[in-house]
């Protein structure tokens, strides 16, 4: 699903169109869902992050028609109060709401035009924030019944909470939300959405320096698109030397045969799906920072 979005970032529409056209055809249902099995996310996990970037790639594809029925699945997906995405499948069992999906639900809302879906994400996002006891050190990426997750298993600590002062972390989490706020910024002129992306990338900023030197460590990417999204929204705003600094990055962490990989200390032995995935993610969030350093010069 990656892949689709990656190869249209990359300018390759064409291979991107023949992966959308099978993805259609075997991937997804009627209604805009993974079909069970394979192709869908493993385990009781809600299909948000799968099907975001298939919703955007059939948009810029101009298969609109196959952008709306995803979207209007994704829109299933968001808990209409709160306008976060929901973390499980069964949401009417377990309601908890995190980070990652949420912001990437923004994202496909941002690119296909669903205004709707964009401004309960942007709540969601705001809220979270406004509500950590812990800034700027710690950030709780999970919310249940509408309050944040600050306390739960020590096995779940990797998936609930980023601490910016220690080392393996998912650093991730603030660059996809600037990322989305950043683009809501473009499209409604709200300044508070852009003040809340520049906090985001603060936590980000303000951390280990771990978070850019650890090479068993890839979690910071989406960091580099973020700070990408928000140079070309914020142009004066000093995040140019960290959009050239995450270029870097990413060239440093390409594998000599062109591929990114994940995290070694999450997966020590990358199988090819590994490789596929993370390349497609990797392609597409150095799109980002080409396009705006490029603009920005």
């Amino acid at each position: 699903m990656a892949g689709t979005l990656g190869l249209c970032a990359a300018g390759a529409p064409d291979v991107a169109a023949a992966m959308m056209g099978w993805a259609e055809r075997n991937a997804l249902t009627d209604d805009g869902d993974l079909r069970p099995g394979s192709y869908s996310p493993p385990g009781p996990t809600s299909p948000v992050y799968h099907l975001s970037p298939l919703a955007i790639a059939s948009w810029l594809l101009a298969r609109y028609d196959t952008a709306v029925v995803v979207n209007d699945r994704l829109k299933s997906f968001q808990d209409p109060e709160t306008g976060g995405a929901y973390d499980k499948r069964d949401f009417a069992a377990d309601d908890l709401q995190e980070n990652l999906k949420t912001a990437q639900l923004g994202i496909s809302a941002l690119v296909t035009g669903r205004r709707d879906i964009a401004e309960g994400v942007y709540r969601w996002l705001r809220t979270n924030l406004s509500d950590q006891p812990h800034l700027p050190g710690r950030l709780y990426t999970a919310r249940r019944a509408g309050k944040l997750i600050t306390e739960f298993p020590d096995g779940e600590a990797f998936l609930r909470v980023v601490d910016f002062s220690a080392p393996r972390q998912t650093y991730f989490h603030p660059g996809i939300a600037a990322a989305f706020a950043a683009g809501y910024f473009q499209q409604t002129g709200d300044p508070a959405a852009l003040q809340l992306g520049r906090d985001y990338l603060t936590l980000s900023t303000g951390g280990t320096q771990e978070q850019f030197t650890d090479e068993t460590s890839v979690q910071i990417c989406k960091f580099g698109w973020g700070a990408a999204a928000m140079l070309t929204a914020d142009p004066t705003g000093g995040h140019l030397p960290w959009v050239v600094r995450m270029a870097e990055w990413f060239i440093d962490r390409q594998r000599p045969d062109g591929a990114g990989a994940p995290s070694s200390f999450t997966t020590p032995r990358p199988q090819l799906l590994d490789l596929y995935w993370k390349t497609a993610e990797h392609l597409m969030e150095l799109s980002h920072i080409e396009t705006a350093l490029r603009a920005h010069h």
